[in-house]
């Protein structure tokens, strides 16, 4: 019959070879031990992730002047402590606009380094910018960028234009003239028009030179 020896056989006993394996299995297991514990140390001193944010980066050299396209820009994730101050997380927010000055490949994009919209920026094909005063200044007020407006001569009569929409508001500025009780400095708007109701518009205003004064209703 085959003898099969015992687990641990080897390092029983009391001769010197069963003295010298015991000796050794006891190193081994002291070196694996003190292993284990450099891992555990060095893992319970290592710091947590902190929470990251996405913001968008060159996904190649931008040469200063060029403007933005789908291919220049890609998304990244940093951590929240280390995103630029103005950093720009949306593409929506970069996609057409120039760059002010060159971009290296996975620099972070920051609205310092992009030139500013202007209101005519993006504007459809068929659409024009057109400046006009409001006959009511204080209803400038009314008006945020991106609402959907009327616009109607001053002397009353059908609108002339029933959809456009606000690009931009002229600033509240005193110019610091003498205005007469209920006046008020003149404040106007930017819109959106079809090249027809910029036609319209122009014609029905009501005033042969000078400022395009027309009264200009929010609807949404």
């Amino acid at each position: 019959m085959t003898h099969i020896p015992r687990p641990f056989s080897l390092v029983t006993g009391s001769g010197r070879r069963a003295q010298w394996r015991r000796r050794v299995l006891r190193r081994v297991l002291s070196a694996g031990l003190a292993a284990c514990a450099v891992v555990l140390a060095t893992s319970a001193a290592r710091p947590a992730a902190g929470p990251t944010v996405l913001v968008l980066v060159a996904a190649r050299e931008v040469p200063a002047g060029a403007v933005l396209a789908d291919g220049d820009v890609r998304p990244a994730r940093v951590p929240g402590g280390a995103a630029q101050p103005g950093a720009i997380t949306s593409p929506s927010e970069a996609l057409g606009r120039r760059v002010a000055a060159g971009l290296v490949t996975g620099e972070a994009l920051t609205a310092s380094r992009l030139v500013p919209r202007a209101a005519v920026d993006g504007l459809p094909p068929g659409r024009v910018a057109l400046h006009v005063v409001a006959a009511d200044p204080a209803s400038v007020d009314l008006l945020p960028v991106g609402a959907t407006a009327r616009v109607y001569p001053v002397a009353g009569g059908p609108p002339l234009a029933v959809g456009a929409r606000v690009l931009a508001v002229d600033p509240a500025v005193t110019t610091g003239g003498a205005l007469l009780p209920g006046e008020s400095d003149p404040r106007g708007v930017v819109l959106s028009l079809s090249v027809a109701e910029a036609d319209a518009v122009l014609r029905g205003h009501g005033a042969l030179d000078g400022p395009v004064t027309v009264t200009v209703v929010g609807t949404g």
